[in-house]
């Protein structure tokens, strides 16, 4: 086999994995399926926009036009080298049997295939969505000759911005196996990275994020994209800025392949730090667990052991549980944007508390303990003990912090301080109810196989039937409770039926812990059963 020909081979051999890997995730398959579903009609919308943006050029005055323009490819480029730089570090960088690779093939070959492989999954939506733009956009602007001008731009783009994404992947990834302390802060630095991007989305602040980095771009000749991509408009493009384009691009590309061969060679060859961890004494002999233990019967106490040792060793194990801040940061964002706490703000944390804290350990009992399962299943009255300790070890984390963060922001909201004591009544009955309500449920649908919840990490997860029954069986406990602490709702209900407005408060939090008690016990009730009986087939 040529030389030429070996990174082509590696890149094919990769789009096989990716698509067997995906064809073998059901959820992942169904998710690409919706989100192309989702992206068709903004696609669609993409192409009509083009269209009409072409007959804006072709009806407006010229001195503006190039300066848009050349913004719009600036922002462009940014864009493939974020998200390229991502998929570069979380997916492209790490392929299956890396160390299997580099002893057939050289690390020039390796990061040549991981690239093109990108490129083609890339240039896959690009090229045509991109391809359907540029004819619609000739057609507005009644100008053919930018059809070649606008698909050459758009691959240039591509073939300069992903390779400068895996740049900056690669020196990322130096930097962090040569220092032993990024490798130790690598969790907490991707935690608020992904905590600051959504902040992002919820804010619309991206503006001050790319800002600065269009005007540290905008002098060089990346700005020169947008001259090419305007030739033949007669928007007064520069020829000779085109030409530089083209000219930079491949410079570029010479220089990349260069520098991602060296910075692949000094990755996959580094022996890298290693952060080693002093061996750490029981826990059983600290005060906390002393004091649990000396309260909580011993099969149930280990079990509550176990799961705080296994939420401290891999908290990243536990990241489903933090869904319920997507749900919290559109109030979060709205009080700090205004200075002011609505009223829903402390309902949204009464839900999002509850939720988490019976999802935590409670919501798949049986399938959590993996190979420990057999010897599980022998001891005395495994039921007892697994499905109470579960149901404890959640309450205790999670409970205080719901209440408490309720309470703070309920005093600080409209509400008056009677409704707020009703609210975090209502917090922590249903804080420490969710636990004992998402044990049947976990094990009516538990999941026993490992699923990635990172690109190196995989780890043992409810499964997806269970959290949806379980969110939906939450939010009906919780409705009583929502509806009579509402603002409007509760507001309503108290002028229609005619009593005091605390009277409705303590209304929906009596009927919302009569039904956390009786779902959750029923539920309790089910999953003994279940683990009692439980044979491994």
């Amino acid at each position: 086999m040529t030389r030429a020909k070996r990174p082509r081979l590696v890149a094919r051999t990769e789009l096989r994995r990716r698509w067997r890997t995906m064809k073998g995730n059901t959820t992942q398959l169904l998710a690409l399926g919706f989100a192309s579903l989702m992206l068709l009609p903004f696609s669609l919308g993409g192409v009509f926009g083009a269209y009409l943006a072409g007959g804006f050029v072709a009806g407006s005055e010229t001195e503006p036009l190039i300066e848009w323009a050349r913004m719009a490819f600036v922002y462009g480029w940014i864009f493939v080298v974020g998200f390229g730089g991502y998929r570069a570090y979380a997916v492209a960088l790490r392929p299956d049997n890396l160390d299997g690779l580099l002893t057939t093939v050289s690390h020039r070959d390796v990061i040549g295939g991981l690239l093109l492989t990108e490129l083609a999954l890339w240039s896959a939506f690009f090229v045509t969505v991109g391809s359907a733009a540029a004819v619609a956009f000739a057609v507005g602007a009644g100008s053919p000759l930018t059809i070649p001008a606008l698909l050459l731009t758009l691959c240039l783009l591509l073939a300069t911005g992903i390779p400068a994404g895996f740049i900056i992947a690669l020196g990322v990834r130096n930097a962090g196996v040569r220092s032993r302390l990024l490798s130790r802060l690598r969790t907490l630095f991707l935690a608020l990275l992904g905590i600051g991007y959504v902040a992002l989305i919820f804010t619309n602040a991206f503006a001050s994020v790319l800002e600065p980095l269009y005007r540290a771009l905008a002098p060089t000749p990346i700005d020169w994209f947008g001259d090419l991509a305007a030739m033949g408009l007669g928007i007064g493009a520069s020829p000779l800025r085109a030409i530089g384009a083209v000219g930079f691009a491949g410079a570029f590309v010479v220089a990349a392949i260069v520098s991602l061969s060296r910075l692949a060679e000094w990755l996959w060859y580094a022996d890298g730090v290693h952060v080693t961890h002093e061996i750490e004494r029981s826990d059983d002999g600290s005060p906390w667990f002393g004091g649990l233990s000396r309260v909580l019967p011993q099969p149930v106490f280990g079990v509550v052991a176990v799961d705080w040792k296994r939420a401290r060793r891999s908290p990243v194990s536990l990241s489903f549980a933090l869904y319920p801040l997507i749900v919290l940061a559109s109030p979060v964002v709205t009080a700090v944007q205004t200075g002011e706490i609505g009223t829903s703000l402390p309902l949204w944390i009464v839900i999002s508390g509850t939720w988490v804290a019976g999802s935590l350990f409670a919501l798949n009992v049986v399938g959590q303990e993996g190979a420990a399962l057999p010897v599980t299943l022998l001891s005395e009255a495994p039921e007892r003990s697994l499905v109470v300790g579960h149901v404890v070890s959640g309450a205790l984390l999670i409970a205080p912090v719901t209440v408490a963060a309720t309470a703070i922001a309920g005093i600080l909201s409209p509400h008056s301080v009677p409704l707020v004591a009703s609210l975090c009544v209502s917090a922590l009955v249903l804080s420490i109810a969710s636990g004992a309500i998402a044990t049947g449920i976990g094990v009516g649908f538990p999941r026993f196989e490992a699923v990635n919840v990172s690109r190196s990490t995989k780890a043992i997860v409810p499964s997806v039937f269970a959290f949806a029954v379980y969110s939906v069986a939450v939010l009906v406990v919780a409705l009583p409770t929502a509806i009579a602490h509402s603002g409007i709702a509760g507001h309503a209900l108290a002028s229609f039926v005619g009593i005091d407005r605390l009277a409705v408060g303590l209304g929906g939090t009596v009927v919302s812990t009569v039904l956390a008690c009786l779902v959750g016990v029923g539920s309790m009730y089910v999953a003994r059963n279940r683990v009692r009986g439980y044979r491994l087939g």
